[in-house]
This record gives structure tokens, C-alpha cells and sequence, in this order.
């Protein structure tokens, strides 16, 4: 890699596609856009380089950080330093796909872009690859049957290619992965044309693109579609994604009953009700403050309300109903005053506007924001957006409602979405799906004060954990100099992505250097044997000074067993039956069973803490140095009616390695 001549990063294509994105994107994010589009060129071959080779890589982004961009940007780059053309493949949506044609053209005006209909004229695509050419081809097998036949007759197998595959962790893997452990059978046809497709060149750099790579690093070691390189890209300072959103200070979640969601579902009703759950209720009058108090300081653009509880249009179409009769509802109840309806909703308003003062001081009067919902409500429109549906995602008016499922999730973008009402409770959540969900990260920096998210809290733990995951991932991946690792990082009760698409049951990770630790430890009478247990097990450590020792593995579990939790503080990873694995790995890996151990008495913690969060403070990770397992395990006061306890956090020896683990 050394040898290889520079990269080249400010090309004529490349500067152009930075000039078009910087419209929309702040310049902090432009220059990590041009940085990682460097880093993919340099991990990638080198084109001008005579023999044959390939590479394959990630561009790993974030959920609505524009990662278009860096794709498009890439593909600049690579023509800039010598790749005879481009494919980008994307969703067979027709309408993404041609949000997509149209995003590619707009950044790269220096190549020729062809589109899916482009390439059936034989002798015209043979004209075109003659030039700098670029691709946009649907995984849709039929299409990319019919590319690759158009370079099979153009006879472009020696032609040096940059294929970047877009959301790549969806449509490109083989779902027929896990049943090919039972019995033979052929791969899926959309990966079985791509892989088809990238073998044809005889050089080719294979670029995919995803905020969720949890499927493609399930692929095992060596796997055509688990990538040997890794490029983080990092949103600008505009960006609001997991920590705005789940972090422990966050102020934009609103929750709901889950039970609520199950009411909005008309087939667990014989006769559906036209009421709405009240939690809908309260986002709905939040969004009509939000919309109404942004649409005086910015008139001329439109705001939009994303409802997204289900895949069922029976669902849908019923909650469009209900939104139907909401919105004619508010707009009977503002013409006439005198009646008591009015100054209930009047209140609910008062109350919304309150809640989003609480975040956003400078929002208008309320008498302002109350005349102008009374104004703007009688252009709201209402959309329901699935795969049945022919509606774009357009706003149309200053207040809009979209309703939908799927056809809301990746790679749509929702322009000034403030308020979401989100309430999908599969009985075991994907931490890709879920993540991709998250439609309301993006660049609102701006509104940021008048956002909410309203949810029940079992799915706001979700989020929380799968943020958590993700963070940790990538700060694994940043603090490897040429992003190369193993592993995953997954909660428990979290699927790590569809089980069609690699062998092993689901995945939990461990990540190196980090914390585990139970939420918060059980403190009833009925723990008063375990706490004794301890102390008896650890009274060759007195005094309430830091005590430090050398201990085994196994020395650990027994220890840990005995430090029993509060259930319902909720429990992801902290799983002694993963943490006994990840021990073991660690013993295979490091041919010792060695860790160590700190103690600390006379505690006064209380309050929950995430898992990966710990409770240590005042330097006292410094207790212990990092190159084995550390069990940090502190005796905690008795305050109350909360028994005394012992608190115990795990923390996993520094490196570049994660550890996966079975969950169930």
C-alpha cells in the first residue's frame, strides 16, 4: 500500500461532487466527506497498476449523515485517480433509485451517468465506456443480468472498476446463507448476479455502504461480502443522531403506553375505534405547536410528522383515518370558541408549548403559534406512505403527516421531520432494522428544540442499547489504523440482523477496553445470603481502601454469580452465561486466566447505570492496569430500604479485538 502513488483528493470530478454537496452540508462535514473519500481510495487498488487484483472495503456511515455523498465523492475520487468507470448499485425502490440517478448526476457533471434503460443499446453503451463513464443499476437480478450482459458484448472485462454498493447490507447478501448449512442450494439471485458482476472485471475495487454493517461483519472470515478494509465517515456539528436523542441527559423523548400501539392495529379490534391513544394524541398537538411555531420564523417552508408503528396497511390506512379526523377535528373545534372542546384543546396546546419551551426559549408566543396552527391546519395534509402507495415523500403544505411502514425506513430522507411517532415491537428487534428506523437523526441541528420522539420506553431501551452498540463499534474501528477487526457489539434480546444471512445463531460482542456492569444490583432482604457470601470470599481484602489483587477466570464468575440484579432495571449484556465465553476466548487467545482485582468498601452508589457506563470515579480505572481482565466490585452501602450489596463491572483488557457471543 505504501508503494502506491498518492492519492489524488482534489480531482476536477471530486471537487465538483464537493462543490454540489456543500449546499446542503456544513463545512465541517464536507472536509470528513473529502477525508473519508481519501481513506477508501487509498485502502483501495491501484488502477494504473498492471496486474490483476481486487479489493473490497466499507464506507460505514450514519443513519441520515449523508452517506450519499461520500459514496458519490468516492466515486469522483477513484475517476480522479485512474478507474476507468464506475457502478453504483441501489434499491430496486423506484422511487430511491431515482432519487439516487438524480443525486449521482447533480455531483458527478464530468461523467457520462447511464441509468437502468441506458445500457440496451448495444452499440451506444460501447461508445460510452470508451470515455469516463459511470452506472446506476437496482439490485433487481433481471437488471443486473441485463448490465452484465451489456459489458459482456462490449467486451469490458479489462476495464478497471469502482463498484460501490449502496445499503449494501439489504439486497446484496445471500439470504440462503443459513440454509445452506442443512442442505445445498444456490445463492439468492440479486448476490449471486453482483457476485457475478464483480468477478467479470478482471480488476475492481467492490465498495459497500451502510450505517448497519451488522450483516456484513457476520459474514465469516474471508467472506466475499465481509470487507477487509473500513472507513468511518463523521457527520458535521449539525448532525443529531444517538446521543441527542438516547443519551442519559436526553430531553427529546416523550413515552407512551406500549399498550397504545397495540390499539392502533384494527384487526385486534372487532369494531375499531375512531379514538385516538392518548400518547398519539399528545404527539400529534406537539407537532401542530412545533410546525406552528417554526413555520412564523421560517414561512416559506413546510415541516413534516412521521408515524411509523407497523408493516400492515390495514394499520396504516386505519391510523390515516385517525389522523383524518383529528385534523378535521382541530379545525371544527377553532371555529367556534364558545364550546368546551375549545378550551380543551386550547389547554393541550398551552401544554405542548410549555413542554417545548423547555428545549427551544426562543419559541414565539403562544397566542402567535396558536393563531397560526388556526391558520395553517386547513392545508395539512395527510399521506400515507407504503409499497402500496404512489405518493412521494413530498411536503406539500406548512403541516404534513406521513403514515407508513417500510417504504419510511432506509435510505429516505424526511426534510424538516420535528415530531415521530414510532412504535414497531417485532417480538425480536434487529439492531440493523431498528437503527434504520431512526429517521429522525439527520441534520436538525436547528430544530433540535422543538424535535420529540414519542415511543414507549421498552422501545426507547432499544434504541438506547442498539445507539450504544454502535458507538462502541465505531470507536473500535476508529482506534484501528487500517480498519481491520473482528466481531460485533450487540445487546441482548436484540437480533443482531436477519438469520438468513450468515450461519451462527444470534450475536451479543464484547468490544475491547470497554465496560460491562449490571444496571443496578438487587438490594432486598433476600440478597442478604449473597452479600455475606462475598464478604466472606473477599475478607482477605479488609479496610475501605482500594484493595487490589491477582485472581483467575473463573475466581471472577464465582464472584459475579453472587452479585445478583434488579430485573427490572432491564439486563442486555450483562449475561453471565456471554461473559463465561468471553472469558474463555480471552484465556484461548491470551494462554492465560489471569485478571485482576479491585475492591472498594463503604460505597454510597444508587442510581442506575448503563452497562457499558460503569460506576468508577476519581481516576479509579487507574487502579488496575489494562491488559487483563479487570473485576472492579464495590460494597455498597445500605441506604433505607435498599440493602447493602456488592456491585460488580467487568472491564475487558485493552486491544484491537471485540468478542461475539450466543445469546438465548
Amino acid at each position: 500500500m505504501n508503494d502506491r502513488p498518492a492519492v489524488v483528493a482534489d480531482g476536477q470530478n471530486a471537487t465538483e461532487a464537493l462543490r454540489v454537496i456543500s449546499r446542503n452540508i456544513p463545512a465541517d462535514g464536507i472536509a470528513d466527506i473529502r477525508r473519508a473519500a481519501a481513506d477508501v481510495i487509498r485502502c483501495a487498488l491501484s488502477p494504473i497498476e498492471a496486474e490483476v487484483q481486487r479489493s473490497d472495503g466499507l464506507i460505514y456511515g450514519m443513519v441520515q449523515s449523508g452517506k450519499t455523498g461520500v459514496l458519490t465523492v468516492s466515486a469522483a475520487m477513484a475517476v480522479d485517480n485512474g478507474f476507468d468507470g464506475i457502478v453504483v448499485l441501489t434499491s430496486d425502490n423506484d422511487d430511491l433509485y431515482d432519487q439516487t440517478v438524480e443525486r449521482v448526476r447533480q455531483m458527478l457533471r464530468g461523467i457520462t451517468v447511464v441509468g437502468k434503460n441506458d445500457w440496451r443499446d448495444e452499440q451506444r453503451f460501447r461508445r460510452l465506456i470508451n470515455s469516463r463513464f459511470g452506472v446506476v443499476c437496482s439490485k433487481n437480478s433481471r437488471m443486473l443480468s441485463s448490465l452484465i450482459e451489456a459489458f459482456r458484448r462490449a467486451r469490458a472485462a479489462r476495464l478497471r472498476m469502482f463498484i460501490v454498493d449502496d445499503e449494501a447490507d439489504q439486497a446484496s447478501l445471500d439470504n440462503n446463507t443459513r440454509r445452506r448449512a442443512r442442505r445445498p442450494i444456490d445463492p439468492t439471485p440479486v448476490n449471486d448476479r453482483i457476485s457475478e458482476l464483480r468477478e467479470f472485471f478482471q480488476s475492481d475495487t467492490y465498495v459497500q455502504v451502510t450505517a448497519t454493517p451488522q450483516a456484513l461483519f457476520m459474514q465469516e472470515a474471508g467472506h466475499p461480502y465481509r470487507p477487509t478494509f473500513t472507513v468511518l465517515t463523521e457527520p458535521g456539528a449539525g448532525y443529531v443522531g444517538g446521543r441527542e436523542f438516547f443519551g442519559d441527559d436526553s430531553a427529546l423523548l416523550d413515552f407512551v403506553d406500549l399498550a397504545e400501539v397495540a390499539q392502533l392495529d384494527p384487526r385486534n379490534q372487532p369494531a375499531p375505534r375512531s379514538r385516538l391513544p392518548q400518547g398519539l394524541r399528545r404527539a400529534l398537538v406537539t407537532f401542530l405547536v412545533a410546525a406552528g411555531a417554526r413555520s412564523i420564523e421560517y414561512p416559506d417552508e413546510n415541516f413534516a410528522f412521521l408515524c411509523h408503528v407497523s408493516m400492515s396497511t390495514a394499520v396504516h390506512n386505519h391510523i390515516v383515518r385517525l389522523i383524518d379526523e383529528f385534523r378535521d377535528t382541530v379545525i371544527a373545534t377553532f371555529r367556534d370558541p364558545s364550546k368546551p372542546r375549545y378550551e380543551a384543546l386550547i389547554e393541550e396546546l398551552a401544554r405542548a408549548h410549555a413542554a417545548l419551551s423547555a428545549t427551544e426559549p426562543a419559541l414565539p408566543a403562544f397566542d402567535r403559534v396558536r393563531d397560526n396552527i388556526d391558520f395553517l391546519i386547513h392545508g395539512a395534509s395527510v399521506k400515507l406512505i407504503n409499497a402500496q402507495s404512489t405518493d412521494e415523500i413530498r411536503l406539500d403544505g406548512a403541516f404534513n403527516f406521513l403514515v407508513g411502514g417500510t417504504k419510511l425506513g432506509r435510505g429516505v430522507t424526511i426534510p424538516n421531520l420535528l415530531v415521530s411517532y414510532y412504535g414497531r415491537n417485532p417480538r425480536r428487534p434487529n439492531s440493523d432494522t431498528v437503527l434504520q428506523h431512526a429517521r429522525m437523526y439527520g441534520y436538525r441541528r436547528r430544530d433540535i428544540g422543538v424535535t420529540r420522539l414519542f415511543l414507549p420506553r421498552l422501545l426507547a431501551n432499544n434504541f438506547r442499547s442498539i445507539h450504544e452498540m454502535d458507538d462502541a463499534l465505531r470507536h473500535l474501528i476508529r482506534n484501528q489504523v487500517d480498519g481491520r477487526f473482528e466481531g460485533i457489539f450487540l445487546r441482548r434480546g436484540l437480533g443482531v440482523t436477519r438469520a438468513s444471512v450468515y450461519n451462527a445463531g444470534s450475536i451479543g460482542t464484547y468490544v475491547a477496553g470497554s465496560n460491562l456492569n449490571p444496571r443496578l444490583p438487587l438490594r432486598t432482604a433476600a440478597t442478604h445470603p449473597d452479600l455475606e457470601w462475598v464478604d466472606r470470599n473477599l475478607a482477605e481484602f479488609p479496610g475501605d481502601a482500594p484493595a487490589t489483587g491477582i485472581i483467575t477466570h473463573d475466581r471472577i464468575m464465582s464472584l459475579i454469580r453472587h452479585c445478583p440484579i434488579d430485573a427490572n432495571a432491564g439486563s442486555y449484556l450483562w449475561n453471565l452465561n456471554a461473559i463465561r465465553s468471553a472469558l474463555t476466548q480471552l484465556e484461548q487467545a491470551t494462554q492465560t486466566d489471569s485478571a485482576y482485582l479491585v475492591i472498594r468498601r463503604n460505597r454510597n452508589l444508587a442510581a442506575s447505570r448503563g452497562e457499558s457506563q460503569g460506576f468508577l470515579s476519581g481516576g479509579e480505572d487507574a487502579l488496575a492496569p489494562t491488559d487483563l481482565v479487570t473485576l472492579f466490585i464495590y460494597r455498597v452501602n445500605r441506604d433505607g430500604a435498599r440493602a447493602a450489596i456488592w456491585w460488580p463491572q467487568i472491564r475487558f483488557p485493552a486491544g484491537s479485538y471485540a468478542f461475539s457471543f450466543a445469546l438465548g
